[in-house]
């Protein structure tokens, strides 16, 4: 407004307060909008409130729609220094007795020499290590010192999974090699040079993407035709012409595909026919084979396709060297094998569960084989990695054992060894090694100067009775539960006590009850008639806020969608104990609650959290999937015909409507209507239910199918779609007030607009009339003395 202002200090009269009182009037226009404002203002906040409060109240409901996501269990333990436990949804009450014989470790390397400082140089050379079967290299200069020598194993990109570090002993510091990882998959050996690997040509795909080792062999990319699922054919891999580091020969092995076989069982049958000799792993859609010993290898493999004359082919099976044994040779000067001391033997967790395995332990025993008496030459034992001196052809059963023993893999009394060369050796190993790797024989032998032929097979598998693990955590023995190994136990073993975790469903439960009532007592406070004040609240005669109490309270009182009486033990939320009072405010009678989940458990869960599990009253017509997000919970009727073992008709409706609609047919699959409308909603119940049809026998079929949904579930999709972005009923509900909200302020905008040019007009027009005035009273003024004067 204009601040021009005239004092009338002249004439007497006050101008401004004319011009106050002038534009007070017309402000009364300026006023009506301003106070509509408000009020939209005012209705914005309400929405805004509750927009929030619905949120809260889907948070709490989408905590209690999974039934599964409910089932929740307390874990306790006899002792919490030797193990402790936690539990998921997918554990079951009970007791366990855990036995735990050994403790997973880590491997660790000191270098036994040592240097007098951190500073002192290690030489110019390479430094060649690996780490479950995955090798690197360290270069090294005239200037690094220890410390560097540290940092460039830390740092080094190509890293395994090994942490270099120093240790100050015996006034020297140490190399120490530590692995990241607990098992016996995780061993550190450092290598004479580097280790040969092979690897598959090219990358195995699913839909052009790397194939997993849970990739079925069929869906690859590189297969083709159709497997047989008759006797007449049987494809099969050809695991064929391996030899391991010194070239002694494997056994084929013909591995047999069906539908279920993945990538990850034909990498369990390369490791099997190799048996410890060489590791193979899935790496980026490539088979990569590693051999298990360092320096210039014999190693070899070939997989082959062979359809039995079934017309089917798998392409990519074909392998080659990727790294040549010794192509790399370790050259750093006092850094080899022989000047580490392996402190700690990377080991495996052992333990029994509930007295399982329940099989005594079996020493496993191998044995030599020769193609004829040795007269001249030696031989080497290779286990894990490591290669004896050489042994005379005639070595005596206790000088075998000696040479073994002088390995750091192989303990006094790990392995007894019976019978000469020419006897054919035997090996047996204690039995609480259980299934060892194979011994390899890397030979000279002669007789007559002839060359002989030596291996060693697997007389006698080992089995150390117990359940092995690389890790101290163990997930995959009990049933959705985790254990954690801090110690050993005696024969006995420890209790693990598994309960239900009733009060975590009351909390949620009483959450929900919290949220309810705030949305639904803001929603009767805004919505409702104050007969004390008799004003009206502020989203009276909003449609959409009224009728939102009615829709949230109908799940908790009606019958739960697709449940049934005389089948399930609990039909609507007042048979578990939630309840109204008069008011409208909702409880739960916990007495009734406990004793619901006292007489059936999963039926609670069920009645509050079932997500769109199905049932059919049918043998032929069968509940397969429904959506979590799309398929509505309720009774459907559903009519088939077969004919000529296909599907030539399938038709639905829920048991509520008078017209069936047609379903979509994909081999023995039937699935509801896809459609949707403009906002994105499914337009028919049955979105995203399928059902598998019996194509045995022809004829006409009919099913009742039921899909159960809790009242938990249903509430959170009602809070969906009123929030659901753009198109919500409660965000279109803001959007209308936002553009009153807008339009308001552009009218109030003008008005002041036409205000600010009125008030100029009335100043304007005020001091015209005071200068008039004034010269008016000047003239009179001056009349007056020409008249006194004559």
């Amino acid at each position: 407004m204009s601040t021009i202002r005239l004092p009338g200090l002249q004439t007497g009269i006050d101008t401004n307060a004319l011009i106050e009182q002038l534009m007070a009037i017309e402000r009364r226009t300026l006023n009506v909008w301003e106070n509509r404002k408000a009020v939209w203002q005012e209705r914005q906040e309400a929405l805004s409130t509750l927009e929030s409060k619905l949120r809260n109240l889907r948070t709490s409901v989408r905590a209690l729609s999974d039934a599964d996501e409910l089932r929740a269990f307390n874990v306790s333990t006899s002792d919490e220094e030797i193990i402790t436990a936690e539990a998921t949804n997918n554990a079951f009450e009970g007791n366990h007795t855990v036995v735990i014989n050994q403790l997973a470790n880590a491997e660790r390397w000191v270098h036994r020499t040592g240097h007098k400082y951190a500073e002192d140089y290690v030489g110019t050379g390479t430094f060649v290590y690996s780490y479950n079967y995955k090798e690197t290299s360290i270069t090294t200069t005239a200037t690094t010192t220890l410390q560097d020598l540290v940092g460039l194993i830390n740092n080094d990109a190509n890293n395994p999974g090994v942490t270099a570090g120093l240790l100050h002993y015996d006034d020297a510091y140490h190399l120490v090699l530590n692995g990241e990882d607990a098992g016996t998959d995780y061993q550190i050996h450092v290598n004479t040079g580097s280790t040969e690997v092979w690897k598959s040509g090219s990358a195995f795909t699913y839909d052009n993407d790397n194939a997993l080792l849970s990739t079925k062999i069929k869906d690859l990319d590189q297969f083709s035709g159709t497997l047989s699922d008759s006797d007449e054919y049987e494809e099969y891999i050809e695991i064929k012409n391996c030899t391991d580091h010194f070239g002694v020969s494997t056994a084929q092995v013909d591995f047999y595909v069906n539908e279920n076989t993945t990538l990850g069982h034909l990498i369990s049958e390369i490791n099997d026919a190799f048996d410890g000799r060489a590791k193979a792993v899935f790496e980026n859609g490539k088979i990569v084979l590693t051999d298990s010993v360092g320096g210039e290898s014999s190693l070899w493999i070939e997989l082959g396709w062979n359809d039995d004359g079934g017309g089917t082919l798998l392409d990519g099976l074909a392998m080659s060297v990727t790294t040549e044994g010794n192509a790399t040779e370790a050259s750093l000067s006092g850094y080899t094998a022989s000047a580490f001391t392996k402190s700690q033997t990377a080991q495996d967790s052992k333990i029994k569960v509930d007295g399982f395995p329940d099989t005594s332990a079996t020493s496993e025993v191998q044995t030599v084989s020769l193609s004829g008496g040795p007269d001249g030459g030696s031989f080497t034992l290779t286990y894990r990695g490591e290669t004896t001196s050489d042994i005379a052809y005639n070595a005596t059963a206790e000088e075998i054992k000696t040479a073994l023993e002088l390995l750091s893999t192989v303990n006094s009394g790990d392995i007894t060894v019976s019978g000469s060369i020419d006897d054919g050796t035997t090996f047996t190993f204690a039995n609480s090694l259980g299934n060892v790797d194979l011994l390899m024989i890397n030979s000279s032998l002669t007789n007559g100067g002839s060359p002989l032929t030596a291996s060693i097979s697997e007389t006698t598998p080992g089995s150390d009775s117990y359940i092995s693990r690389s890790s101290n955590t163990v997930d995959d023995v009990i049933s959705g539960v985790t254990l954690h190994l801090h110690d050993t136990t005696s024969a006995n073993g420890e209790d693990i006590t598994l309960t239900r975790d009733v009060q975590s469903v009351k909390d949620k439960l009483d959450a929900m009850v919290i949220a309810y009532n705030a949305a639904i007592s803001h929603i009767k406070e805004t919505t409702g008639y104050n007969e004390i004040t008799q004003v009206g609240g502020i989203l009276m005669g909003d449609y959409v806020v009224s009728t939102i109490q009615y829709q949230f309270r109908g799940p908790l009182i009606e019958q739960a969608a697709g449940f049934l009486e005389d089948v399930d033990s609990f039909l609507t939320p007042l048979n578990i104990g939630l309840e109204f009072d008069k008011d409208g405010i909702l409880s739960l009678d916990t007495n009734d609650f406990d004793e619901a989940i006292a007489e059936d458990y999963r039926g609670v869960l069920a009645l509050i959290g079932a997500d769109k599990t199905g049932s059919s009253t049918s043998d032929t017509i069968e509940f397969y999937s429904a959506s979590t997000n799309y398929t509505t919970g309720g009774e459907y009727n559903v009519q088939v015909t077969v004919s000529g073992g296909v599907i030539t008709s399938s038709q639905i409706k829920l048991s509520t409507e008078s017209t069936y609609r047609d379903m979509t047919i994909s081999s023995n699959i039937i699935t509801g209507n896809s459609s949707f409308d403009d906002n994105g909603d499914p337009v028919y119940a049955e979105d995203g239910l399928q059902l598998s049809v019996d194509l045995t026998t022809d004829g006409d079929y009919t099913a009742t199918v039921y899909v159960k949904q809790g009242f938990a579930g249903k509430i959170e999709d009602k809070i969906d779609r009123m929030l659901k972005a753009t198109v919500g009923s409660i965000i279109v509900d803001q959007d209308h007030v936002e553009d009153q909200i807008e339009l308001l302020q552009d009218k109030i905008e003008d008005e002041e607009y036409r205000l600010e040019q009125r008030e100029k007009r009335l100043v304007l027009r005020f001091a015209r009339l005071e200068k008039a005035l004034t010269l008016i009273q000047n003239q009179m003024a001056a009349a007056s003395i020409i008249a006194i004067s004559s």
